[in-house]
């Protein structure tokens, strides 16, 4: 028997019964208003739900909060804005991502107006075909959507919509924070005209269980796998950063567009007790700077660099910042920054221990942190979390209690976590540097960093500035060309990147595929890192999502 099941005014509610269980549901709101869209996300109950927001443009005065039911499976929030083309520089639009603004909200609220909470254990969030504008109330630098509490075996993607960060009447704003592991954020455009916005913040506080970021710093890399948020096939357009990762993130950035911006990391000491990063993956983007960066207009116009590291490990490859005006520069300087935080109050002061992590090394306060190796008194070497560093003991608790839990938390006493070294590797990334201007592949201006320990660059080539690996020897850097190529000595640590293996780009969009192999002992060369396949599997779904019509339930 067939029957039809309405919701009130504010939606057309449909659900597919099996034994009387509802398995599949359709909501449509009345509007794009705030309170049509709360309307709509209370009545989700089905296993899989798709929340369809009609035409319109609206702002959000008041804040839309939504736990995410714990039998639910799939969701998906879907609008009409209807965004083409792809990011990804090799593929067929060449970079370019554009949308038609049919569903757009704009943030007249000012502290998170979107808040989704609790996806559940291996289900699926989608939000996709939605436009987000900044508006004239701002609350600091937070985000306008929020989605957190996500189970770690849930699955988040975010796809085909238009941050608009250009909008907000003064200041800057967050597009998009993530508190989760897996998914995927592609063909999506952002825009942020003022330069001091964020489009997506990536984060992992409660990665394996724990708090503060500390299961991610207690478990492996993991390179090459989803357990990481991919972001690629987006433009990214202006911005100072296009986003950041912190509390233990874990991040993939790969085949976007960046026209004059880059990409960060957050150090362990930025946010109290919060870790920093945990590792970064970004290869296959394409660096557009700025054409106003030359001598006329002056350097301070020119992006310093493609990536800024303060924490975790990181994989740097295959990136490229074409040259974008007459005077032959790219309008960046560096490929890659790396920085130590944490050995002085610069950008963020520090409370010792016990109450907080202190400064690494003495230059600062003139005593040592108990957090920190400390193998040299002055640096502090290694710092806790600095870039280059992996997996660590499990630390738990607030201070001034937090603590190894490997020795027992009875007593502070505070101590070097044991972090494994997880080298910096960077290689084939090409750009022509700025003219006249001092500029190598890496910025390495602290004595925290080893060279071919904490990070190991592309032929090893002095000072950083290289255009092709054809010395490599296996000494020193990383290396790349056909695996049959790769020397047959090598020194521990040394890495050599086959361009001829494996299979994992699946996109025919010319880039290639490649293995990177690690000199794990001797002479001895491992398989270390393949990249995830590509395009991201969750990516498959079809484009935008058509709203159903005709929309009726049916059971027995």
């Amino acid at each position: 028997m067939a029957r039809i099941v309405k919701a009130v005014s504010f939606a057309l509610f449909s659900s597919f019964f099996i034994g009387g269980v509802a398995l599949a549901q359709t909501v449509n709101a009345n509007s794009c208003s705030a309170s049509d869209v709360q309307n709509a996300l209370n009545s989700v109950t089905a296993a899989t739900t798709t929340v369809n927001i009609p035409s319109g443009t609206c702002t959000w005065s008041t804040q839309v909060a939504f736990t995410v039911p714990s039998g639910n499976t799939s969701l998906t929030i879907q609008g009409q804005t209807a965004c083409t083309g792809s990011g990804d520089p090799y593929g067929s639009t060449s970079g370019v991502v554009s949308c038609t603004d049919s569903t757009a909200i704009t943030d007249g609220y000012g502290s998170g107006m979107l808040q989704i909470t609790g996806v559940p254990s291996s289900s699926l969030l989608r939000i996709t075909g939605l436009t987000f504008a900044g508006g004239s109330s701002l609350s600091g630098v937070t985000p306008m959507i929020s989605i957190t509490g996500a189970s770690q075996s849930a699955t988040l993607r975010i796809d085909h919509t238009h941050m608009n960060l250009s909008t907000f009447s003064s200041g800057g704003n967050v597009g998009y924070e993530v508190y989760t592991v897996q998914g995927v954020m592609d063909h999506n455009l952002c825009d942020d005209n003022q330069g001091i916005g964020e489009c997506i913040q990536v984060e992992a506080p409660a990665y394996g269980g724990a708090s503060w970021g500390d299961g991610s710093w207690n478990a492996p890399d993991n390179f090459g796998t989803s357990d990481a948020f991919y972001i690629e096939d987006n433009q990214f357009s202006q911005g100072w950063y296009i986003g950041d990762c912190h509390e233990g993130g874990r991040q993939v950035i790969r085949f976007n567009s960046f026209n004059n911006n880059r990409w960060q990391t957050h150090p362990t000491g930025a946010a109290g007790r919060y870790r920093g990063c945990r590792k970064t993956e970004a290869y296959g983007n394409q660096y557009n700077g700025s054409t106003a960066c030359n001598g006329t207009s002056g350097y301070g116009n020119c992006a310093t660099y493609f990536a800024w590291l303060s924490s975790g490990a990181a994989l740097i490859w295959g990136n490229n910042a074409p040259v974008v005006n007459s005077t032959t520069e790219s309008g960046y300087n560096y490929v890659v920054w790396l920085e130590s935080m944490r050995v002085s109050n610069t950008t963020y002061s520090e409370t010792a221990s016990p109450n907080g992590w202190g400064y690494c090394g003495t230059a600062q306060s003139g005593s040592l942190s108990n957090w920190d190796q400390n193998s040299n008194i002055t640096t502090g070497y290694h710092c806790l979390d600095q870039p280059g560093m992996g997996m660590g003991d499990l630390l738990s608790g607030n201070f001034p209690k937090a603590c190894d839990q490997t020795k027992g938390c009875s007593t502070y006493s505070g101590s070097w976590p044991n972090e494994a070294l997880s080298p910096i590797y960077e290689w084939e990334n090409t750009f022509t540097p700025v003219s006249d201007n001092p500029t190598a592949t890496a910025n390495l201006n602290q004595s925290q960093f080893v060279d071919n320990t904490d990070y190991y660059l592309w032929c090893n080539s002095s000072p950083q500035n290289h255009s092709g690996c054809s010395s490599f020897n296996g000494t020193a850097g990383v290396g790349s060309g056909p695996l049959a190529s790769s020397p047959s000595t090598c020194t521990t640590g040394v890495a050599y990147f086959g361009t001829d293996q494996g299979s994992w780009n699946q996109s025919g969009n010319g880039f290639g595929s490649g293995v990177l192999y690690q000199c794990s002992a001797t002479n001895t060369w491992t398989t270390y890192y393949s990249p995830y396949t590509y395009p991201h599997p969750l990516t498959q779904a079809t484009g935008n999502l058509t709203p159903p019509t005709n929309v009726s339930a049916v059971g027995h």
